[in-house]
């Protein structure tokens, strides 16, 4: 916070790992998602921070050596974050489009 002005967040679970396919059962496995900064304050380290913070939690804390999370493959920003901090992509999913019609379609990603 800057000011009492929330300027970043993560969340941080633990939901079975869907990878690599070849474990199974999925294990249970810390879960990254929503991780947010503010416009105004992007480009100072604290995204960073929040993953260390992940990091440190999921280690130092519960006792795992991985963390793993989602990123579409159209956030850029997020992916170079991840990549700059040591993280893999271990998986790429198709985009799952809805039509107006209702139903949906599949593209998948390139590789």
């Amino acid at each position: 916070e800057a000011s009492g002005e929330l300027v970043g967040m993560v969340e941080l679970g633990i939901l079975p790992c869907p990878v690599p396919l070849s474990r199974r059962p999925p294990p249970e496995t810390p879960y990254l998602v929503n991780l947010a900064v503010a416009k105004g304050h992007r480009r100072q380290g604290l995204a960073r921070a929040l993953v260390q913070a992940c990091e440190e939690q999921a280690r130092g804390v519960w006792g795992y050596e991985e963390i793993f999370l989602h990123v579409k493959v159209s956030n850029r920003r997020a992916q170079r974050l991840y990549t700059r901090q040591g993280y893999l992509c271990e998986l790429r999913e198709p985009n799952l489009y809805q039509l107006k019609s209702g139903e949906s379609r599949v593209r998948v990603n390139p590789r």
